[in-house]
């Protein structure tokens, strides 16, 4: 009874996750722009009438509502006109600007672009799709909420969606790889590492130690696998951190730079506000511990030695 209870209070009194909303907010705008950066000069091609995109939106909104939205792939114009929307969503979202808005022109601009070619995707362009739905009914930047409003409980009951997704995310990945011979053998990094069009050819010398191959490999497994578990534990914060590092390693060795910082956010996400509260109030013992000068102010005066 008492956990039903603090169930609820924890869907109804406040909105949690604020920080965490802000970041995930900044890197899908973040994912966006640069994904606009680099394939706006390719756009007619991959996009335009006359190019190789195949798909419709009438496969998801019936071809009356589909056939209606075709029309923007009918013409270049059309289809530039679809990605400086994007961008202006992708900057809003950045700023914190309209947020609620932004998610929405950032959902459909994705929706009508995948639609189109939909070969053209990647795990990362899922993940960030389904967190865009969830967006939705988060509060918008800066907003503020009455207590136990529909408002704050729309806004956690998204937050406990982003946090379940990104937890099924890991534990079914990990469960895969566990299932796969080259993942419990130990040698799926090596074979990962010798793919010519993904990872850095000065790298790949690296991964063909058996000690390195072998502890990568396991590690990723176990990491995933465990993920569910460290998230409610003492080694939550240590379980994000090597997340990140996870990431950030794929996104140098194997160039996946979206679906890697897709990723990072979400790690960022999971953690709660108070967490932050707490990496910033320990930054600022840090930086006094070692005589860092302060944000925006003078350094800090280390005592003279004696003598």
């Amino acid at each position: 009874m008492n956990q039903l209870r603090g169930a609820w209070r924890w869907l109804a009194d406040e909105p949690h996750h604020l920080q965490g909303i802000r970041i995930v907010q900044i890197t899908i705008g973040l994912v966006l722009l640069y994904r606009l950066l680099t394939e706006a000069p390719f756009a007619a091609y991959l996009w335009g009438p006359d190019g190789v995109g195949y798909g419709s939106t009438g496969y998801v909104l019936g071809p009356l509502l589909g056939g209606l939205l075709d029309h923007v792939y009918a013409s270049e114009i059309s289809i530039y006109a679809v990605l400086l929307v994007q961008a202006a969503a992708a900057v809003a979202l950045i700023l914190g600007y309209r947020t609620r808005l932004a998610t929405v022109v950032a959902l459909a601009t994705v929706f009508m672009l995948e639609q189109r070619l939909p070969t053209f995707t990647d795990g990362g362009d899922n993940i960030l799709r389904l967190v865009l739905m969830y967006l939705l009914f988060v509060l918008p930047a800066r907003a503020t909420a009455t207590r136990g409003s529909l408002a704050v409980w729309l806004h956690n009951v998204a937050v406990l969606a982003i946090i379940l997704q990104v937890i099924v995310l890991y534990a079914a990945t990990g469960l895969l790889k566990a299932s796969g011979s080259q993942w419990s053998h130990g040698t799926a990094i090596y074979y990962l590492s010798q793919m010519e069009p993904t990872w850095l050819p000065f790298l790949r010398e690296a991964f063909m130690q058996p000690l390195v191959t072998t502890g990568m490999t396991y590690f990723a497994v176990l990491h995933q696998m465990l993920f569910p578990v460290a998230m409610f534990s003492r080694f939550k914060l240590l379980w994000v951190a090597l997340g990140i590092g996870f990431h950030v390693g794929i996104a140098v060795f194997m160039g996946l730079l979206t679906f890697s910082t897709m990723m990072i956010g979400l790690e960022l996400f999971l953690l709660t506000d108070p967490e932050f509260d707490s990496l910033r109030a320990h930054g600022h013992w840090l930086r006094e511990r070692l005589g860092l000068p302060r944000r925006g102010g003078a350094p800090a005066v280390l005592p003279a030695a004696e003598g």
